[in-house]
């Protein structure tokens, strides 16, 4: 096993090795079991609600088919909202016990900071499907880890470029981002791009408010009076709904832009409350009116489908979750026997490389274990086909751009950005 940075942060969770990990559980009718992490309740339930609901219509589909590789596929799930240390122990439980073959695993980057050197220490694979650090893969070398989402810096660089491009006259901004590694290193990653694309451009406020705040009225109260030219925010679940809808009330929107790299997960809980003219990112090149995907009937049904099963259209997360599915499901296809004694080589050997390229859109898994994917962008706009706002003047942001290279660190690249890289993005007016 490699060494990793956070090993030492991991030692007081570590466990020997020398345990039955059930592996030898996925035989010929027998079911693979994946261990889910995801939060089932609490505020980040507006996120990983959705994200649940797209892994069971996607398993449901795969049993249909007869499994992958003849096992039918079982998920057991873990709730985030139960904390850090509550989620570790429990997946220690079930891989000690070995109830768990493969994990899906990290709506909060929290969750995937702490959880992450556990799974590798176990030697399970695994797949990290929705949390955002940069440090997943900057500070670790992970031998069973991967992440088929994307990841801070092409969040906050796709989205500052497209700002820049819309509004090249924005002189201030100001952050409202929640205070853990999550949201300081989006705003990080926000600002540092403002800067080096416009070096003119001035930061009026800097807030981070604790994660499950339910009033934001002095936050608002400090932007409404320094009235930025954009509100940058990377809250999210709960607190996104909470802060917008407060905002709404005292009209903070009318004298600034919000720019939300995650903001399109809300758009159908808040409705008519969240602002027009917002600028609004999906975390990725999936969503449920992308260009992309407007004529692909397998995302028409996934849409179809979800939408039968839970009322709304899919979010950010529930095409997050789908991206993990669909690519554990192509690797065990393309690497695994179906024997149990080789399930952890073939996933190895089928996630090495992968490109996917599906309803969910389209990724690329990097040596590192990253995946890297377009970004799609665009402007709200209020609809007379649905009762919440949706996107114009989308642009996807290529990957290539906006993402630091296999073994450069998001600090050391953020330095190489420069006015020049917005000749290189054209939206649409």
């Amino acid at each position: 096993m490699k060494h990793f940075a956070l090993k030492a942060a991991a030692a007081a969770l570590a466990v020997p090795l020398s345990f039955g990990l059930g592996l030898g559980s996925a035989q010929a009718n027998e079911p693979l079991r994946i261990g889910v992490t995801t939060f089932l309740s609490g505020p980040g339930a507006v996120f990983g609600v959705p994200a649940k609901d797209a892994a069971d219509l996607l398993v449901e589909e795969i049993n249909k088919k007869g499994g992958i590789k003849g096992a039918p596929v079982e998920l057991i799930y873990l709730d985030e909202a139960k904390g850090i240390d509550d989620v570790v122990a429990q997946y220690k439980q079930l891989a000690t016990a070995g109830k768990v073959d493969l994990m899906i695993a990290g709506l909060s980057s929290s969750t995937c900071l702490a959880l992450a050197p556990v799974i590798e220490d176990f030697e399970m694979p695994a797949i990290l499907w929705d949390c955002g650090t940069h440090r997943i893969f900057e500070e670790n070398d992970f031998d069973y880890i991967y992440r088929t989402g994307d990841f801070t810096p092409p969040n906050n660089v796709s989205i500052a470029l497209y700002t820049l491009k819309h509004n090249p006259d924005i002189k201030t901004i100001a952050g409202i981002n929640p205070d853990y590694a999550f949201g300081r290193d989006n705003w990080e990653s926000f600002k540092t791009a403002m800067e080096a694309l416009d070096p003119d451009i001035e930061v009026v406020a800097e807030l981070f408010p604790k994660l499950g705040s339910s009033d934001y009225s002095s936050e608002i109260s400090r932007l409404s009076a320094l009235r930025p030219d954009i509100v940058f925010s990377t809250l999210w679940g709960g607190d996104m709904n909470t802060f917008i809808k407060q905002a709404a009330s005292r009209s903070l929107f009318n004298n600034s832009t919000l720019v939300s790299s995650n903001g399109e997960s809300a758009l159908q809980e808040l409705g008519d409350a969240f602002p027009e003219g917002a600028i609004i990112g999906a975390r990725g090149d999936s969503w449920f009116l992308g260009p992309r995907t407007a004529n692909n009937p397998e995302h028409t049904k996934f849409v179809e489908d979800f939408k039968a099963k839970t009322g709304h259209y899919p979010i950010f997360p529930a095409y997050h979750m789908a991206q993990s599915v669909t690519a554990l499901e192509q690797a065990l296809d393309k690497g695994w026997d179906g024997t149990p004694e080789n399930l952890k080589k073939g996933f190895l050997a089928g996630m090495d490389g992968l490109v996917l390229d599906n309803f969910t859109g389209q990724l690329a898994i990097r040596p590192d274990h990253q995946a890297i994917e377009d970004q799609i962008i665009g402007v709200t706009v209020k609809s007379p086909d649905y009762s919440f706002p949706i996107l114009e003047q989308m642009t996807y942001i290529p990957a290539e751009l906006i993402t630091p290279p296999v073994g450069t660190t998001t600090a050391e690249w953020a330095k190489t950005l420069s006015p020049k890289l917005l000749d290189e993005v054209t939206i649409a007016k």
